[in-house]
């Protein structure tokens, strides 16, 4: 007996949402401009909030780890980071890059800026 086809349909869930009309009218135009359906623009939307949201809480576990690493090195900050921080450090530049590579490689400049920023400022504020 032959194994009844599988449609496309199987593999979606509908999700409902229900938005204002100026919001639903806003996220619409931006779909339009984009090319896109609304249900794509929505999903992609939801995609990208998700990466954001893990990339911040990367942010702040290494900023915990960062942390715990100059109350150890005795606020000097010359502690090393272990071989597993810095694999998760590197594989999340990576991830992250090609990320926002694939978005806007400008935005991947400007956030290496302000990194640099960052870093210049953090080690005065040390320093002072």
């Amino acid at each position: 007996m032959a194994k009844p086809k599988k449609s496309v349909a199987d593999d979606v869930q509908i999700v409902t949402m229900r938005l204002d009309k100026e919001t639903a009218t806003y996220y619409r135009r931006r779909a339009n401009e984009r090319g896109v359906s609304l249900s794509d623009f929505l999903r992609n939307m939801i995609v990208q909030g998700m990466i954001a949201e893990t990339a911040l809480d990367v942010e702040q576990r290494m900023r915990t780890l960062i942390g715990e690493m100059q109350i150890n090195a005795g606020g000097g900050g010359s502690a090393k980071l272990p071989e597993n921080a810095l694999m998760s450090i590197y594989t999340s530049e990576q991830l992250l890059t090609k990320i926002v590579e694939a978005r806007n490689p400008q935005d991947l400049y400007d956030a290496q800026d302000r990194a640099k920023a960052r870093i210049k400022r953090e080690k005065g504020e040390a320093n002072g």
